[in-house]
This record gives C-alpha cells, structure tokens and sequence, in this order.
C-alpha cells in the first residue's frame, strides 16, 4: 500500500492507494504522539508513506521511521508541478503524494542519519544566532549614522575599546534606550553563541573531513560542521559533478533557455539555505585573510567589474566548487599560483 498524508501543524489527512492506484482508504488524524500511533497502528504491514518536507513533516518523518515504517519526503518546492490543480484541498494534496509514491516519481529531499541531524540541528542554532547577533550589530550601526557620529578608528567597534565607546556615546534619549537594548541583547547573543559552540567542541569530533575543509582559507572550525551537516554525504552529487554540489548550495543562476534563446538569472534561493550563508561568510573571511589566496583575487577582479555583492557570490561560487573536490578527493586542499583561479590538491 502507498499511502500520501498532507501535514499540518494541528491536523493531517492521508490517502491510501493499491498498487494499481486504486484509493482504498482516506481520512485525517491529529498532528500528535496520539494521533500518529493510532494512524501507524492502522497501517498495512509493508505500507510506504509520503509526506512533504516542513517542520510537522520532520516531526511525523521522524516518528514514523523510529518505529520502522518506511517514509519518504517530498522535496515541497518540485512537488508542486504535480500537485497544482484546479481543485486544491488537503485530501487532493495527500493523494497526489500516494500516486507519485506508487509511481515512483516522488522528488525526494535528503534525509540524512539521526546522528548527522542532531549535528545539523545545533550548528543551526548557532549560525541562527550568528546571524540574529550580525542584525543587531547592523542596528547599531544604522543608530550612530543616523546621528551623524563617526566611530573611533578600531579594528571592532564590538570589541573592548569599541563597546566603552558604544556604551558613552551621546545620543538622543529615545536612540540612547534603543542603543542601550541593543548592547544588552548583542551581551545575551554572545553568551549564549559561547555556550552552543562549548557544546560543540565537547560532542562534535573534528573528523578528517572537517580538517580537509578547515585547510581551505576563510573556513573555520563551526562552518566546517556547518557544510558538513548539511551536505551529510558528498556522494550523493556523484564524482567529477561541481555543478550539482553547486546548485544545491543556491550558488548557481537561474538559467532560461529556448532555441537559441539563453538567459542567465539570479542565484537559485530554493537551495540549501544555511550551506549557501557558510560559503558566503567563509568566502568574505577568505577575500579580507591577510595570507594571500585565490579567492582573493578571484574576488578583486570581479569586484572590478561587476560590485562587491556580485563579487562575493560568485567567489562563493568557486569556494563551493573547491569543497567539493576536497571531499570527493578526500585530500588537503594546496593552492597554486601561477593562475587565477587555479588550484590543485596535495
């Protein structure tokens, strides 16, 4: 039996076909601990469910598969080709999920191990907090000019020096308390930023892949079990393939083509979206290294011509492209000089 369920935060429906598409069964149950044992105690033995990838398909998904039924996840961006009809409703969208299941064209997201997912999970946390921490920092910035006030000449106005300045600067009393909660929101950001990454030095090993990838200028200890986590196996974009690897990092345009018609896009941003971010902030900390490297100068020779923000992408881009050969290779990555762009593996 294949069985489609459509699942929602509260509530989920499920339809149940044989495998000749006939639909034997349907009906809807609650979005609980509950309510999915009842559903799974009802289930043919043997049965494939098909749920589409959210954050109540993860639950159900993981539910279900520690109790040994077989699940699988749509991929909710391609899934919609198939699902778009005139009539649209949760029973409609659940057996949609059953026939592609029984025929075996459902686009399948990657699921990886429990232990990978726990990884994927906190080094999440931490780069979400990162990022929470870069917006208010932004804030702060945004508040001094506003003001007119030139910031002293320090290599981190967050910094030691930087924050007695932050903390004494005259502002308008109304910009002074949003100065103020914005110091005392970044003080909690850093402490609990220190705790996620205490909890990652003590239970994340750093694996010889990560030790590959940390030897590429610009990527650090956490993005490495960033890219990691997120990438789970690299052979599942198969060898000598950069351009799948690519692709699923969102670092490749959109492309447009009819007959002798080709137009190249935007960055594809229904990706991999926290492997993009890691490749991006690696790739600024590999154009702004005081050793020189070929992102360097990759990066200035773009910037030339295209901007700095076309630049930086495009340079993740070739990043990307060298962390890929790096755990395809399974070797250090060692630069060469004679090109741009070049690079070789030791």
């Amino acid at each position: 039996m294949y069985v489609g369920s459509d699942v929602h935060k509260k509530n989920s429906n499920y339809t149940m076909v044989d495998g000749q598409g006939t639909e034997v069964e349907k009906g809807r149950f609650p979005t609980t601990c509950e309510g999915l044992n009842e559903f799974a105690s009802e289930l043919p033995e043997g049965a494939k469910v098909a749920i589409e990838a959210s954050t109540s398909g993860i639950f159900v998904y993981e539910y279900l598969d520690e109790r040994g039924i077989e699940v699988h996840l749509a991929h909710p961006v391609y899934i919609k080709a198939f699902a778009k009809k005139h009539v649209k409703t949760d029973n409609v969208d659940a057996g949609v999920l059953a026939q592609l299941l029984r025929m075996d064209y459902l686009p399948e997201s990657y699921v990886p191990g429990k232990e990978i997912r726990d990884l994927r999970t906190l080094v999440r946390h931490r780069a979400s907090l990162v990022r929470l921490r870069t917006s208010i920092k932004n804030r702060v910035h945004a508040l001094l000019t506003i003001e007119g006030v030139q910031p002293p000449k320090v290599s981190d106005i967050f910094g030691r020096k930087g924050m007695e300045f932050l903390r004494e600067v005259k502002l308008r009393q109304s910009r002074r308390t949003a100065l103020d909660n914005y110091l005392e929101v970044l003080g909690v950001l850093n402490v609990a930023i220190k705790r996620v990454e205490t909890i990652l030095r003590e239970k994340a090993d750093v694996t010889e892949e990560a030790r590959w990838l940390m030897s590429i200028v610009g990527i650090g200890f956490h993005n490495a079990l960033l890219i990691l986590s997120e990438i789970g196996e690299i052979g599942r974009f198969g060898f000598g393939k950069p351009k799948s690897f690519v692709c699923y990092a969102g670092l490749a345009p959109k492309v447009e083509q009819s007959g002798d018609y080709t137009r190249y896009g935007h960055i594809n941003k229904h990706s991999n979206g926290f492997l993009r971010w890691a490749l991006i902030q690696s790739t600024r900390a590999a154009v702004h290294s005081s050793k020189p490297n070929r992102f360097q100068r990759i990066y200035r020779k773009l910037k030339a011509r295209r901007g700095e923000k076309v630049a930086i992408v495009a340079t993740a881009r070739h990043m990307a492209e060298s962390v890929y050969w790096v755990l395809t290779k399974r070797e250090y990555y060692k630069e060469e000089n004679k090109a741009i762009g070049a690079s070789s593996f030791s």
